[in-house]
């Protein structure tokens, strides 16, 4: 080949380029927060990095790999880091089927990638490759390497189950952050977090991660990067020590109810597994329930007020995945035209539990349509509204996300 441009064995302070993936529909808030993260490192004499944003991905140039470790560990909203290791104009040269071609540009670049493993052989040619990705503009064909080798959202953790169509970890991460963001969620309040619709557990578990500050290198997975000769391991130990030098994080009882009776044995392995990597029992309750039902869900989830000042809840609502597709009895339709109202009772009760306790009430809602959207929005009284949307399964989906708005 031909190459407009190939790596070396670059040293770890050595600036490079990368490509970073993130869920579609993002792409103005994933760029604002990775510039947050970077604007956290402490280290000195980090070379000023070039910050392109794209529809599907981010262009971050200049950037050594102790800038993209922090990255690495702690932006669990992407879907993946790719290292540019190569770049080339020679393909295509016979006007041939494209992805053949860019197959074979790909499979050509595979030596360079060895070349960046700290051992020979670590990771078998095979897997590599799969971690090799094209991607081409007009005549310049781009060769990366994935850092995580897999998308970056299987977190190595979530048991299969077959009747699922979870959201994905780093949609279910963003989001969260983003309501946090969205509504300046005040990160010293003891939490009450309520899952209805709980399926999987998804949107609990990346709230616990946040909490704790979970890095990558915490989670049972292997990756690309920790093979790779930049992987900048005493770094990554000194970014850890900044983290849990932090403050305290304020306690969170988390509520996850289901109608589905069968989702109790998966709930209760999924807390099982959790818990070694969070270093702690988590305050769980696990029950099986009904959203519009449950007219007092704290005295459900059994937790007691009496020695607590004030707390904040947080209310993630995603209908199942077969009303999100529209595979129910049209009877079930009125589940979104039925969920305002709920959220407005649900106010009046936890502020009866305990007067002016309550400081914050926010959450968000997924709507597969605009006539759901606009049947919950319409019936949502008394609350500060915000719409986006992001893709999920090929879905459009509308985040409406929601805040009551409290007077005392």
């Amino acid at each position: 080949m031909d190459w407009k441009y190939r790596i070396r064995k670059p040293e770890l302070g050595t600036p490079l380029n990368w490509e970073i993936y993130f869920p579609p529909g993002l792409a103005t808030w994933t760029t604002e927060n990775v510039k947050l993260l970077l604007d956290e490192i402490k280290l000195p004499n980090q070379p000023l990095v070039k910050l392109r944003t794209f529809t599907e991905k981010l262009k971050l140039e200049n950037a050594n790999a102790h800038q993209i470790a922090y990255l690495y560990e702690y932006a669990h909203f992407l879907r993946d880091i790719r290292l540019v290791i190569a770049k080339s104009e020679d393909w295509r040269s016979a006007g041939g089927d494209t992805q053949i071609e860019m197959q074979r540009v790909v499979e050509s670049a595979l030596p360079m990638a060895k070349k960046l493993l700290r051992e020979e052989g670590a990771i078998r040619d095979g897997k590599l490759k799969e971690a090799l990705h094209g991607s081409y503009f007009e005549t310049e064909i781009t060769v990366t390497l994935s850092l995580f080798g897999e998308s970056a959202y299987l977190r190595g953790v979530k048991a299969v189950l077959p009747t699922s169509a979870p959201v994905p970890e780093d949609l279910a991460h963003a989001l969260t952050l983003q309501t946090k963001q969205l509504f300046e969620w005040d990160a010293a309040l003891p939490t009450f977090y309520y899952l209805p619709f709980a399926g999987t557990g998804t949107f609990g578990t990346e709230w616990e991660m946040i909490e704790n500050r979970t890095a990558t290198h915490s989670l049972p997975k292997k990756t690309i990067f920790q093979d790779l000769s930049l992987y900048p391991e005493k770094t990554i130990q000194h970014y850890q020590k900044l983290k849990t030098r932090s403050e305290e994080k304020p306690h969170t009882k988390q509520l996850w109810i289901d109608t589905d009776p069968a989702l109790l044995n998966y709930h209760k392995k999924e807390k099982k597994n959790w818990e070694p990597i969070f270093q702690n029992d988590c305050d769980w309750q696990i029950a099986t329930g009904d959203f519009f039902k449950i007219k007092d869900p704290i005295d459900f989830a059994e937790l007691d007020l009496d020695e607590i000042e004030s707390y904040g809840v947080f209310l993630p609502i995603n209908p199942p995945y077969g009303f999100r597709k529209n595979e129910r009895p049209t009877s079930s339709d009125t589940i979104y035209s039925d969920i305002g109202p709920v959220l407005g009772e649900l106010v009046q009760s936890f502020r009866n539990k305990k007067k002016n306790a309550l400081k914050q009430f926010v959450g968000f809602i997924l709507c597969p349509t605009e006539e759901k959207w606009l049947l919950v929005r319409n019936q949502l009284k008394g609350f500060s509204q915000k719409t986006i949307h992001v893709t999920h399964g090929g879905i459009d989906l509308r985040v409406l996300f929601f805040q009551a708005k409290l007077s005392f």
